[in-house]
């Protein structure tokens, strides 16, 4: 799915019917809701005042003033209700407009983040972190109390790979929402209301299995629910997601083709190597395991490897797994691209039938040949 999209609208494009009147308005006096940030003029979340799943940066404050709609939850929406989100802040044809990220993902059932520290890793990253606990504010879901690894990061931005507990960051968007609803019902006791009003005027927030059915997942026992996640942006975007038009064929790109599983398991017969494998590999495939072990992930052993060995890191690495055991993964990349390809298609099958479409509000007499 195409979980996050950040598009740059010109500076020349006038305001659709929802910004029209703040940024007349802002010529002559500050507007609530609309603050300065460090890159942009203004910023406004229109989610609240205006019921549009959206953040709007406007001007930018270095180079050329281009404007960014940042689409709230675009994971559960189609590329034409982007589209149609878009034309209402911006008179102008979305599907030209340029991608300055985006982020896909797929998700995938009972394969823990825990497996893919195991048995996963990713090409051409020189940094990679294991992230067990963190206080940062993107990350307040990691760790969740446990010592367990909740998000797996190789990369760095703009362009990384995450692989993160999806039920993990559910409990912790839910848990806001009770303590937002608690501070509701809090403040409804001072207020001159009878029983029966207090009673249905109470906020109750829905129990977790009830949040997971609205977001498309019914929860079970033992669910297990992992996402990975692509994200991509700045000059890294590739041609095929150049533009917002350009993502109805989202679903044919490898958005995943950096990672690698791996298919070999710990040695266990540690009586003798495996036939025709030399005592040498076998003995460094034990020492392997050993470094695994204690950085913690396939990746960050893999990268020990490539550092220090002197150019041929790669071969190395497969002469270790040659000396070690293989089985059957739960999970292979083809299913993981399956994945992401059935859900993007859910986003983009209803603009690609038809071709370009463009939204009611926009008028296309408007664009310049």
């Amino acid at each position: 799915m195409i979980d996050k999209l950040d598009v740059r609208v010109s500076e020349f494009a006038l305001p659709g019917p929802i910004l029209a009147g703040p940024l007349e308005d802002l010529k002559r006096h500050p507007v609530p809701l609309f603050r300065s940030s460090k890159y942009y003029q203004y910023v406004c979340d229109l989610r609240d005042q205006f019921g549009i799943d959206a953040v709007v940066h406007l001007y930018l404050r270095h180079g050329r003033p281009n404007h960014k709609v940042e689409i709230i939850d675009a994971g559960e929406k189609t590329l034409p209700e982007i589209a149609g989100i878009i034309t209402q802040l911006f008179d102008a044809d979305p599907w030209p407009l340029k991608v300055m990220r985006t982020d896909l993902a797929a998700d995938l059932e009972g394969v823990s983040v825990p497996w893919f520290k195991d048995h996963a890793y990713v090409n051409r990253k020189q940094f990679s972190s294991r992230i067990e606990k963190s206080f940062e504010n993107e990350l307040q879901f990691v760790g969740m109390g446990s010592a367990v690894a909740q998000t797996l990061y190789a990369g760095k931005r703009p362009c990384l790979i995450r692989i993160y507990n999806k039920l993990a960051e559910w409990q912790m968007q839910l848990r806001k929402v009770e303590i937002q609803n608690r501070r509701f019902n809090d403040r409804m006791v001072g207020l001159e209301m009878s029983e029966e009003q207090r009673y249905y005027g109470r906020l109750i927030a829905p129990t977790f299995a009830e949040y997971c059915a609205a977001r498309g997942y019914q929860l079970h026992d033992g669910s297990v629910l992992t996402r990975i996640e692509r994200q991509i942006g700045g000059n890294r975007i590739p041609p095929e997601l150049a533009t917002l038009g350009d993502l109805r064929y989202a679903h044919e790109f490898r958005a995943f083709s950096g990672v690698q599983i791996v298919g070999s398991e710990p040695v266990q017969n540690f009586d003798s190597p495996p036939a025709k494998v030399p005592v040498r590999n076998w003995l460094a495939s034990i020492g392997y395991e050993t470094l695994k072990e204690q950085l913690g992930s396939e990746q960050l052993a893999r990268s020990v490897v490539l550092k220090h060995g002197s150019g041929n890191g790669k071969r190395i690495l497969d002469s270790l797994a040659e000396a070690a055991p293989t089985k059957r993964q739960p999970l292979t990349m083809e299913e993981i691209q399956e994945s992401f390809r059935r859900s993007t298609l859910l986003q983009t099958s209803h603009s690609s039938e038809s071709g370009v479409h463009l939204s009611p509000t926009y008028d296309h007499t408007k664009q310049i040949a």
